[in-house]
């Protein structure tokens, strides 16, 4: 199933104030890895040639090999300060981050660069700095040393520097100060308590730290990379802008498996570019590559008919197609013509027909792939039903009319399944009483009236979601990125919205924090959700059963844990 978006072993405890954690090694609580059955997230990463790995394997897992796996688009570029889209899958392999904590099950940690957090108050993250977090052999000219405070500060200092830095709103928004006390010792202090703080520090997504002489010295890191990752450089020549990478073993990687073998076990890790479907079915199905992302449970179970031992993973899907509506314009600024659009979809409908009712599940306002943070199915039936009779009501009580004009912009595009929740979208509002005037645009025109907030309603792709909190800020007054951009919410029309949702963003204690997310879903239902996520769903991934400890259950926390993998072909 397709997960491409435009925007594109754990401590298993609570961080609580005055606590010191000890992360020096490796749980498991929490982390399911796949190993002669089941499967986990698909995902890859890259690196230069690698030199001598270890022998004997006290009968366990086996070394060398290469994972292949597919992407479908373009990579950009390979810097981790700012790309986005395909990227994100590599830099966990490449680079480390200081930890990262679970988005699906939040009290996961894994404690990669910090060995140690404490938390004296709400706004300071104190950073113990593991030892022996080498930077791998390479030929940029830099040294095959550990990583230290100094990398973290200037990682930061970038960050601060650079608009285009995917945690720029994050640095801009929330971040004080990054001290430095010693080489093993980091504060991060932000400038108010936030809940999100050690979600975005951790994300593959703009996360991982490079060493500090990519910027002394200058060197381009958007074509090429080194770090202290389990694969940690790039193979000379591999990578390609609009093609694919191969990421090579680092022999100076820290972890140890539980049996003492050193890691990782697999000598490269590559992907491929292989836009369309058929061509990366044929590719799977021939062994060019060891993985497959289905479209549907219905694929997979005809894909399983030829490869009958193939491991098939499910994870859910952050991502989604979402009806926008302006509520600063008419007639999006009355709470019943809102509400009546809630009420015209029936997003069973979407998940049956377009991914098969074990393909997904109907979201609320935040997504229900993010676990806790998602109201249950029993009262989204309350909070949402499909009632298109309720939606004529609505518009009666509001125009004196039976039906109601509006416009609707939305891509030429089947990213997402956009091109199958097109139609059943038109369908379920004209069932409804919206008569819909259709304002079709090519991507790139849709995705600039989007982003200047140049539309009545539109239905849009969106971005992956991995936290509560952009799916709430969609109904903020200032938007999901904070500056108005692609979209504005009712919390301009209703303060206590506006006020809550914010509350949210400063709730540190976990069980605190879900029960804010919980409560400010229950408020904006009363006054009528501008933002209307319709269904995510899960894609499945099938390995051949040659691909060994697939790790899976966490999301994209799992890109961390590849460093056990291996591939045992019997030979």
């Amino acid at each position: 199933m397709s997960t491409k978006s435009y925007w594109q072993r754990f401590e298993r405890q609570r961080i609580s104030r005055r606590r010191v954690l000890a992360a020096g090694g490796v749980g498991a609580a929490g982390l399911a890895i796949a190993a002669a059955c089941g499967g986990g997230d698909g995902g890859g990463d890259n690196g230069p040639d690698a030199t001598a790995v270890p022998t004997g394997t006290n009968g366990g897992p086996k070394y060398g090999g290469r994972y292949v796996y597919h992407i479908e688009g373009d990579w950009g570029t390979i810097d981790p300060l700012t790309s986005v889209g395909f990227a994100p899958g590599i830099f966990p392999r490449i680079y480390s981050a200081l930890l990262d904590r679970s988005r699906i099950q939040s009290d996961v940690f894994y404690f990669d660069l910090a060995e140690e957090l404490e938390q004296p108050d709400a706004e300071t993250y104190l950073f113990k700095l593991r030892q022996g977090v080498k930077i791998a052999p390479n030929t940029l000219g830099i040294e095959e040393r550990d990583m230290d405070a100094a990398d973290v500060k200037s990682w930061f200092d970038r960050i601060d520097g650079d608009e285009r830095a995917v945690l720029s709103p994050f640095a801009k928004q929330n971040l004080e100060s990054v001290t430095v006390t010693d080489p093993q010792t980091v504060t991060l202090m932000t400038n108010k308590p936030y809940a999100y703080t050690l979600f975005r520090i951790g994300a593959p997504l703009g996360s991982t730290i490079p060493p500090r002489e990519f910027f002394e010295q200058g060197l381009d890191i958007e074509a090429q990379g080194v770090g202290a990752g389990p694969f940690g450089t790039i193979k000379a020549g591999s990578f390609s802008e609009s093609g694919g990478i191969v990421a090579q073993r680092n022999p100076n990687y820290y972890r140890t498996a539980d049996n003492g073998d050193q890691l990782p076990y697999l000598d490269e890790i590559e992907a491929v570019r292989i836009s369309d479907r058929q061509p990366r079915r044929v590719s799977f199905l021939d062994g060019q590559i060891d993985s497959y992302t289905a479209e549907d449970r219905a694929e997979v179970d005809g894909l399983l008919d030829d490869v009958s031992d193939a491991l098939v993973t499910e994870t859910a899907n952050n991502t989604y197609i979402a009806f926008n509506m302006h509520p600063e314009k008419a007639p999006w600024n009355d709470e019943k013509i809102r509400k009546a659009a809630g009420h015209a979809l029936n997003r069973q409908e979407f998940v049956d027909l377009i991914v098969g009712p074990e393909g997904g599940r109907p979201n609320g306002l935040v997504h229900w792939p993010l676990g806790d943070f998602a109201l249950s199915p029993e009262e989204l039936e309350e909070l949402q039903p499909y009632d298109p009779a309720r939606s004529r009501e609505l518009i009666k009580e509001a125009t004196g009319e039976d039906s109601i004009d509006i416009k609707v912009m939305y891509p030429v595009s089947d990213i997402q399944f956009h091109d199958k929740h097109l139609p059943i979208f038109l369908s379920q509002m004209a069932e409804a009483g919206f008569n819909i005037e259709e304002d079709v645009r090519d991507f790139g025109n849709w995705l600039v009236n989007y982003q200047n907030l140049e539309y009545d309603a539109s239905l849009s792709l969106n971005q992956v979601y991995e936290t509560a909190e952009i799916p709430l800020d969609w109904h903020s007054v200032n938007g999901p990125q904070g500056d108005r951009n692609f979209g504005t919410g009712i919390g301009g029309l209703y303060p206590e919205i506006e006020a809550a949702i914010a509350d949210t963003k400063t709730k540190t204690d976990p069980d605190e924090h879900i029960a804010a997310v919980l409560e400010t879903q229950r408020m904006i239902y009363e006054k009528g959700p501008s933002f209307l996520p319709i269904m995510s769903w899960t894609a499945f991934t099938l390995y051949h059963s040659y691909v060994k400890n697939v790790p899976t259950g966490l999301g994209a926390t799992g890109l961390y844990l590849w460093n056990e993998a291996y591939i045992d072909k019997g030979e």
